[in-house]
């Protein structure tokens, strides 16, 4: 149902863009009229100034900000780049500009108007109602006064006035919404037939030169990237188990006395009862026929223990058993404690004396017994002892866990006193790159990606602090990396091997691989595109090869890649069959158009409930972008050389 979602993510997704404010940072006080300084000026809008010193501070908030979102998938790498520091420039400039235009347009927000906003944030709600003690609780766990909150909400109010107005009054002409439903929500069923390159790698034959001519003109695209050599130490439960001392015979025997419960299978019996109550307030009399009719009913239950289900039906005033057998199911001593003596009196299965509790008397069978058992030591050994080295293991990380932490903080020029030190093993890796791990043919047999410490390199945090100044450039150790409570990483660079293209000789196999499946996926385009035009000449529908018959649309692609789902879509259907062509990562691919229809409701209600919103909020945030663009004119927006070399990490 929702796979445009997937397929349609930038339109879908401008539905959730703020049209105000470009991102505004709050320091404490949100107020980018402080963007003064003698500093060095990336910026000049008119009066104010946005300087080096300011633009790195906000950009370390907002990265900051982004890991404590991400947690460990966070990248650094990914994330500042040239184009998101030069994004986040104009966003600064923009709030700026926007700040001016407040200021010189004079809009302002009244207190009302910030009570309201503060009051409908639902991060300040409880239970759908606004809770003081909820933004109270956020004012303190965030540092911040109430006073400078309010003036921050109070700005971006203002902020709001100078563009949601644009933005508001942004509405699509009816008939290009028309054409767009009609064009999202058009159906077409089609089949497909493929021609895939597996069908044709056989016959292909591949010559050295073939292999010489590809590498020389693509040889950059198997460039190994730059990547460090690393050692490392990590302390986690295998390296505290390697520590631990041999558990003595009388250690094991002492654990195993004093967890003897541990082993112990309690007995557990399978018991019925038949519960019948003594009316409140009954007189001497009245309780002495009750006991007797208990007494009687136990008497028939001991002569035939088969009838007790009978019996329990027939007389058992307990509604939730008495159906049932009067089952109270499997149970060892404490399950029910005020019957524990009846049931645990008889040492075979059978029928008890009816037993007086509160105002009922119970008859008891007991239906079967399972008897309980100790385990003898010489059969759970290896379990106790397994036990008693995890115990020793858990004290034993703690200690080193601080070891670790004292001795890489007094000296960082070296690993190998750290393990010697604290009897840990150093370890080494080859081929960490800054955005992925090499494989063992780009950087051999040591590599990385091949460790069972794999997962310790894959995790961005780890790299970001390989590839920081201090361990790469300064090479000194890192400081202790927590990668999870119980798991503790080291790293160290080694050295540091640039990008290189490897000689042909020792990525021949690669480079064959990579023509062969080349010439492949030409042969398959080929005889796709002939079987083509002999469909188009033919014009008639065809099953030879096709598959089963499918309905696409936009909205519903049908996971199709996007360049076959429009080929299809974008295909006459004056006269049908229709046939197009396109190529695939695995090939060529004929769609044969059958049936066209124009969509049913759910899709056209589909369109105007998800996405003509955002096709619309969209426009709108191109429009508001664009009265940006014309207010930094006016606003005289000075971006001075410095600027880009910042932008570029100069």
């Amino acid at each position: 149902m929702f796979e445009f979602i997937r397929t349609h993510q930038r339109i879908v997704l401008a539905a959730l863009i703020i049209l105000v404010v470009p991102s505004f940072v709050f320091f404490g006080v949100a107020d980018y009229q402080s963007f003064v300084s003698n500093d060095v000026k990336l910026v000049a809008i008119k009066e104010a100034n946005i300087t080096q010193e300011q633009f790195n501070q906000s950009w370390r908030n907002r990265l900051d900000e982004m890991r404590m979102q991400s947690g460990a998938n966070f990248d650094v790498a990914k994330v500042d780049t040239p184009a998101n520091r030069r994004a986040w420039l104009n966003q600064l400039i923009n709030a700026q500009v926007l700040q001016q235009e407040m200021i010189d347009g004079h809009f302002n927000a009244t207190d009302n108007m910030v009570r309201n906003a503060i009051g409908s944030n639902p991060q300040f709600h409880e239970n759908g109602v606004y809770s003081p003690q909820k933004y109270t609780e956020f004012l303190v766990r965030n540092g911040i006064r109430d006073i400078d909150y309010e003036a921050y909400v109070r700005q971006n109010l203002a902020y709001a006035q100078v563009l949601e107005p644009i933005a508001q009054s942004v509405s699509m002409p009816e008939k290009t919404l028309e054409l767009l439903q009609s064009a999202m929500v058009q159906e077409r069923a089609v089949r497909l037939k493929e021609f895939e390159i597996s069908t044709y790698l056989p016959d292909v034959t591949v010559s050295d030169e073939d292999i010489k001519q590809w590498y020389d003109k693509n040889s950059k695209t198997l460039e190994v990237p730059r990547y460090v050599d690393a050692q490392y130490i990590i302390l986690n439960q295998d390296a505290a188990l390697k520590s631990v001392p041999e558990v003595s015979e009388a250690d094991i025997e002492s654990y195993y006395q004093s967890n003897i419960g541990k082993y112990t299978k309690q007995e557990r019996r399978v018991v019925n009862h038949i519960q019948i109550k003594v009316p409140e307030g009954a007189d001497a009399a009245t309780q002495e026929e009750i006991l007797k009719k208990a007494q009687d009913v136990a008497a028939q239950a001991k002569a035939e223990p088969a009838k007790f289900s009978a019996l329990a039906k027939q007389y058992s005033d307990d509604a939730g058993t008495k159906n049932l057998d009067g089952s109270l199911g499997l149970l060892a001593r404490g399950d029910i404690p005020v019957l524990d003596e009846a049931i645990f009196s008889l040492t075979a299965p059978g029928v008890t004396d009816p037993v007086k509790v509160g105002n009922s008397y119970h008859i008891i069978q007991v239906a079967s017994i399972d008897a309980g058992s100790v385990q003898p030591l010489s059969a759970v050994k290896s379990q106790v002892l397994e036990e008693i080295r995890l115990q020793l293991a858990s004290e034993k990380f703690a200690d080193l866990a601080t070891g670790l932490v004292q001795q890489v903080n007094d000296d960082r020029s070296s690993l190998q006193g750290v393990a010697d030190n604290l009897q840990l093993e150093l370890k080494t890796v080859n081929g960490v790159a800054r955005d992925l791990l090499l494989t063992a043919e780009q950087v051999g047999e040591n590599a990385a990606s091949a460790s069972p410490d794999a997962k310790y390199f894959e995790a961005p945090r780890v790299r970001e602090v390989l590839f920081s100044d201090e361990v790469l450039k300064q090479k000194l150790n890192s400081g202790v990396i927590e990668i999870s409570p119980s798991e503790l990483l080291v790293v160290r660079a080694v050295q540091e091997v640039p990008a290189a293209i490897p000689p042909l000789d020792a990525v021949r196999a690669e480079v064959e691989k990579m023509v062969r499946d080349e010439k492949a996926f030409e042969r398959a385009k080929l005889a796709g595109e002939q079987a083509l035009k002999m469909l188009q000449e033919n014009g008639e529908p065809s099953s030879v090869g096709f598959g089963a018959e499918t309905t696409i649309s936009r909205l519903m692609g049908n996971q199709l890649p996007e360049t076959m789902l429009n080929t299809i879509m974008n295909a006459p259907t004056d006269k049908l069959p229709s046939f197009v062509g396109t190529t695939t990562p695995n090939g060529f691919v004929i769609a044969q158009i059958e049936k066209v229809s124009e969509g049913n409701s759910e899709m056209k209600t589909l369109f105007t409930q998800f996405l003509q919103p955002g096709l619309e909020t969209g426009v709108a945030a191109e429009i508001a972008q664009g009265v940006t663009s014309i207010l930094r004119a006016d606003h005289e927006v000075q971006i001075f050389p410095e600027a880009e070399k910042v932008i570029l990490g100069e």
